[in-house]
């Protein structure tokens, strides 16, 4: 595939590393790396000739979705299919996948353990959705972390997963989607833990952009980067609430080693963790 002469054909095409994005638009994989092109610029025969083209580059390794789910958020369709209640979309990335994967039993496990489900399908060869309206059950972190070592043990591979929000299925429904999408593919590496929601990455997707470019805020990381004991400092103390005890515990040492660090790290940056608006401050620091 000739990317220069595609960005001839197509100008407003963007690469970028991720494969989703908040707008419509239809990707290809291109050198570990995807090729964006708006869908409202295509019409039905360039959408088909686009297919033949990735289908080329890149021979499909999973099952294609025709469902009117995979097509709404494809962009191919405008409307949500109808649904009685509000609609959830959990995303699993997969990793390892090994040779002999089986696309058909993982969705079919799916299905089973996550009853009642709307729709199951693959949007990548590694990102697997499940559309479910309110009839679902929650799951708490640990329910959903037994579910997926069940799939890990079952079929040799390492999941992470991102539990949506119940939104409206109205006309916001698609871009609101999207954005679950685009926040879990960049978040997906720093999370600390196999599951997620939207509060447990809104801190850090939502602000990262606004503190890398503050001038301010630069200053500031250099002052906690010069010791290595900071950042497990402040996470500590941010994962406890600003429990001093409960901190000390987490990091093994008694609870006045800890008031001593506390007080050495305000001596330095002229920031006291002990003050909630402060320890929020540099905790986005260090995100």
């Amino acid at each position: 595939m000739d990317y220069a002469k595609l960005k001839t054909l197509y100008p407003n095409l963007q690469l970028s590393d991720y494969p989703f994005m908040d707008t419509d638009t239809f990707r290809i994989p291109y050198k570990n790396k995807w090729i964006h092109i708006p869908t409202e610029s295509l019409s039905d025969k360039e959408w088909q000739l686009l297919t033949l083209l990735k289908q080329e580059s890149e021979p499909a390794t999973f099952p294609v979705s025709h469902s009117k789910w995979a097509a709404f958020l494809e962009g191919k369709r405008e409307s949500p299919p109808k649904t009685t209640g509000n609609i959830r979309m959990t995303q699993l990335i997969l990793q390892k996948i090994d040779t002999q994967f089986d696309y058909s039993i993982w969705i079919d496990s799916i299905a089973h353990l996550f009853e009642p489900v709307l729709d199951i399908f693959f949007v990548t060869s590694d990102t697997c959705l499940i559309i479910q309206d309110t009839s679902a059950p929650e799951f708490t972190d640990e329910e959903m972390t037994g579910i997926l070592q069940t799939l890990e043990d079952d079929f040799s591979v390492r999941t992470h997963a991102y539990l949506g929000h119940f939104w409206t299925a109205d006309k916001h429904l698609k871009g609101v989607l999207k954005e679950e999408q685009t926040i879990f593919q960049q978040e997906v590496t720093h999370l600390t833990h196999q599951t997620c929601a939207l509060p447990d990455v809104a801190l850090r997707y939502f602000t990262k952009e606004a503190t890398n470019k503050s001038a301010i805020m630069k200053e500031l990381k250099s002052l906690i980067d010069e010791s290595s004991d900071w950042r497990e400092l402040i996470h500590a103390l941010w994962n406890s609430q600003g429990n001093v005890s409960v901190a000390a515990k987490n990091l093994f040492i008694h609870r006045n080693t800890l008031q001593y660090r506390m007080d050495r790290f305000q001596d330095t940056t002229g920031l006291s963790l002990k003050n909630n608006h402060e320890l929020l401050l540099c905790y986005l620091l260090i995100l």
